[in-house]
């Protein structure tokens, strides 16, 4: 640690500056015979720029990892999205462009009328053999899966403007299934259904207020979103360079969460459920049974602490009081009554996974970070394994020093709901080096499968996706 890292996990957000393509040497442990394809991933590659950290985690560009298992072994292979604002930032050595923190230098005549950048940085989806790159803004990028290189802006021919980083692929019918945000003088949710490329418009829902939302859940006949009262206020002056993104948002605790409920076929009319506020990222899954629909996420009191620790992201204590629990909630679809109950698994609970294969259906378990109930700050060290029917929890603990990122369900056999393996990036802060850590899902407690020791680190990420394709 320094004194411009106050903490080990500050280090996980420096900038990985060069781009890397190596077979990987350095291996504990077996690759799984059952283990072939292609991971991705992606998150903030570049986190500063001419000396000086960007204000908000969410600023920077969006960088993409590949990790492919062959019968050779792991090839790892990094590659930034080639963005307007990554090339012409890179060149220029300085801020160009708003983001959703980040400012202009100049004050507002710098600023105003000026878009936010998309840096293309959240997430990744394999759509109909391409790979899209994902930012909550703005259309995807689309990628070349073999080489990582960009394509260009995706739009589908003019259909999608604002487009989630949380699609959700039905694995019954293939269909993938997203929306986006508009904000101006009506604030509007569009949502989209994708099709072997091709892209349906369902009917648009007008918003009571401009909400900021991340993630949805996807069941048999719904797309649900649970939109927690942290308003945009007055996007206008967003619009007129007078704050960021960030800047204007704001917790609203005396108004209510509204569960909206938006046919996914497209017929009939969206409904609006009321409920006590929280906040939410991620979605684990949710499905409808017996006239009820189940949702488990990580469920925040609000958008305080969460917001400032994104804030500081770096320098933050990224304290356990205000953050997340694993929650389930269940509303009763014929009278609207909601119901609640929170598991344990620990504190600071992010980054909620399951069998992809179980989505929009009822399941058993879900993977989630967490740290336990006495580590009262930090980044979460910890992968818990919770069982929905019998309420247990298994928990790997990584080690000092050593954060897991988002972990990812990979499916390696037909057993079970969990015969598979959970693959995470660990920053080693002692070492100041990633590693690529597989555990078995079916006990992740145990030693883990195989931990994959890169030659270098890799910064703190955000999410990604694995096909059974070697690309």
């Amino acid at each position: 640690m320094t004194a411009n890292e106050p903490y080990p996990w500050s280090a996980g957000f420096r900038s990985l500056d060069e781009e890397h393509s190596y077979r990987v040497e350095d291996v504990e442990g077996e690759l799984p015979a059952r283990l072939r394809g292609s991971l991705f991933r992606n998150g903030s590659g570049r986190n500063a720029l001419g000396g000086k950290w960007f204000a908000h985690w969410f600023d920077g560009d969006g960088m993409i990892v590949a990790v492919r298992f062959d019968d050779q072994g792991i090839h790892f292979q990094n590659r930034y999205v080639t963005t307007r604002n990554h090339r012409d930032e890179t060149r220029a050595g300085r801020i160009l462009y708003r983001g959703f923190g980040k400012m202009v230098p100049g004050g507002v005549l710098a600023n105003a009328f000026r878009p936010l950048a998309n840096v293309s940085n959240t997430s990744v989806v394999l759509e109909y053999g391409r790979l899209l790159s994902l930012w909550e803004g703005g259309p995807p990028m689309a990628l070349d899966p073999a080489t990582l290189r960009t394509l260009g802006m995706e739009t589908f021919n003019g259909s999608v403007d604002a487009f989630s980083a949380h699609p959700k692929v039905d694995p019954e019918t293939g269909e993938l299934f997203n929306f986006g945000i508009d904000y101006g003088a009506r604030s509007t949710l569009t949502p989209y259904r994708l099709n072997k490329g091709i892209v349906t418009r369902l009917p648009v829902v007008d918003l009571p207020y401009p909400v900021m939302n991340h993630d949805f859940v996807l069941t048999r006949r719904h797309m649900v979103f649970c939109l927690g009262p942290i308003v945009v206020d007055t996007p206008l002056k967003v619009l007129l360079g007078l704050r960021s993104f960030d800047k204007a948002l704001r917790w609203d605790g005396g108004k209510p969460t509204l569960i909206l409920l938006v046919p996914r076929d497209g017929s009939g009319k969206s409904r609006i459920i009321e409920t006590e506020p929280f906040f939410q990222f991620h979605f684990a899954n949710g499905f409808e049974e017996d006239g009820a629909l189940t949702m488990d996420f990580a469920r925040y009191p609000d958008y305080l602490t969460i917001g400032q620790a994104l804030r500081d992201f770096w320098k933050s204590e990224w304290p356990a009081d205000g953050m997340a629990a694993l929650t389930r909630l269940r509303l009763d679809l014929a009278s609207g009554k909601v119901d609640s109950r929170t598991y344990d698994t620990g504190l600071a609970n992010e980054f909620p996974t399951i069998n992809p294969k179980r989505i929009g259906a009822p399941y058993r378990y879900a993977y989630i970070l967490c740290n336990p109930s006495d580590r009262r700050h930090g980044l979460q060290q910890q992968v818990a394994k919770i069982d929905f029917e019998t309420g247990t929890v298994r928990r790997h603990e990584f080690g000092p020093d050593r954060y897991p990122g988002e972990p990812l369900f990979i499916a390696t056999g037909e057993d079970g709901e969990d015969d598979g393996v959970i693959v995470t990036l660990v920053f080693d802060a002692a070492r100041r080096l990633s590693e690529l850590v597989c555990l078995d899902a079916r006990d992740p407690a145990s030693r883990p499968v195989f931990i994959a020791r890169l030659k270098h680190a890799v910064p703190l990420g955000l999410h990604g996706t694995f096909t059974s394709r070697l690309f």
